[in-house]
């Protein structure tokens, strides 16, 4: 199936983290039509866009950098169930972790990486959605 018959969007949600934003963006353009990607930086855009009925494949990126973010991220658990989901978190504690793990991510990676990871995972993801 092509590219264009199985379209996939991505949801980024970096919050207010414009540093990491920047890098990230820098990331993904390159792996991902830029009019493909959505970009919220507050909850309630995201909320709208994860409600939105839509016929593409959805990756969502979350970046959580502190653990008030990552709280109020769980808020909306409910519609991240069942996503490509990959989180980048603001570290690597047990309590950290175990909060992310409720969401039930495909990856998780922290905010003091290059995010090499998360451009190899993300590709991946897209290579394998556009197969499927």
């Amino acid at each position: 199936m092509s590219p264009e018959n199985n379209k996939i969007r991505l949801i980024f949600f970096p919050g207010k983290d414009q540093e990491s934003r920047k890098k990230i963006l820098h990331i993904i353009k390159k792996l991902i039509p830029e009019d493909l990607i959505n970009i919220h930086t507050n909850l309630e855009s995201l909320l709208s866009d994860l409600r939105k009925p839509d016929d593409s494949q959805r990756i969502i990126l979350i970046i959580s950098k502190t653990q008030k973010d990552l709280s109020n991220i769980l808020l909306l658990k409910e519609l991240l169930n069942d996503q490509h989901l990959i989180m980048i978190l603001p570290d690597t504690t047990e309590e950290t972790m175990s909060q992310a793990y409720k969401l039930y991510p495909r990856y998780i990676s922290h905010i003091q990486k290059e995010f090499k990871d998360v451009k190899n995972v993300l590709g991946k993801m897209i290579n394998k959605l556009q197969t499927k």
